[in-house]
């Protein structure tokens, strides 16, 4: 009777180290394989140096120094990170979505595929299911410069949403919505005023002549011996 409650405690003990660990584990700790990297220089996942071929996880945190940049493969699309540039990755249904925190990314989606980018509150992505690609920069906390060279990028924030057509840049302010609906600030280019929301509203200024030096930039940057399928 002795030995069985022994093999029996021995068991139970053996049971709980075993769960120990997955009980401890934070709910949201990366584990999911989300993509790989294609290439890198002097640029960081998660907490160290990254290289060429390693895997990133749903989670990750992407990170460039200057004269920095690193290439991803997220789900079925890409992303590059330029100089200077921090974001997290997730996984999302048909695609990818990331946190921009700083810097310049360049992303892209293939047919039937999304991704979904969040920068200074407004939340970017395509507008369509088609092939998809545009850079996304951020200037300051109140200021992004878009830029779409293949289908149509949608940004919104709140219940404002707005379209970069392909071939245009647009510089995006944001600001606190007031009770005054006269005219914004003046800037170059055409402008775009969405409705008032009765929170943080966003105007476009049309940048000419930059769509054109971009979609050569980020097609060098997407289209590249080094890209696997390519």
């Amino acid at each position: 009777m002795r030995k069985w409650v022994t093999v029996v405690l021995v068991a139970g003990l053996s049971f709980i180290m075993v769960q120990l660990p997955v009980m401890a584990s934070p709910a949201g700790s990366p584990s999911v394989p989300l993509g790989v990297v294609i290439a890198s220089e002097n640029s960081n996942l998660g907490a160290g140096v990254t290289n060429s071929g390693a895997t990133v996880y749903d989670g990750d945190r992407l990170r460039t120094e200057s004269n920095a940049t690193l290439r991803v493969r997220l789900a079925s699309g890409q992303m590059v990170l330029r100089q200077n540039t921090t974001a997290d990755v997730h996984a999302i249904s048909n695609g990818f979505s990331a946190n921009l925190d700083g810097g310049t990314v360049v992303v892209s989606s293939p047919l039937g595929q999304t991704f979904q980018l969040i920068a200074d509150g407004a939340t970017i992505r395509p507008a369509t299911m088609q092939p998809t690609s545009g850079q996304i920069s951020v200037i300051s906390s109140t200021e992004l410069i878009l830029t779409s060279t293949h289908g149509t990028l949608e940004v919104s924030m709140g219940d404002e949403v707005k379209t970069v057509e392909a071939g245009n840049s647009y510089r995006m302010e944001i600001e606190p919505d007031t009770e005054d609906s006269g005219p914004g600030p003046q800037g170059q280019g055409t402008q775009q005023k969405p409705r008032s929301s009765g929170r943080n509203r966003f105007l476009f200024f049309l940048i000419p002549g930059v769509a054109a030096i971009t979609t050569f930039i980020i097609w060098r940057a997407l289209v590249s011996p080094s890209a696997p399928g390519q």
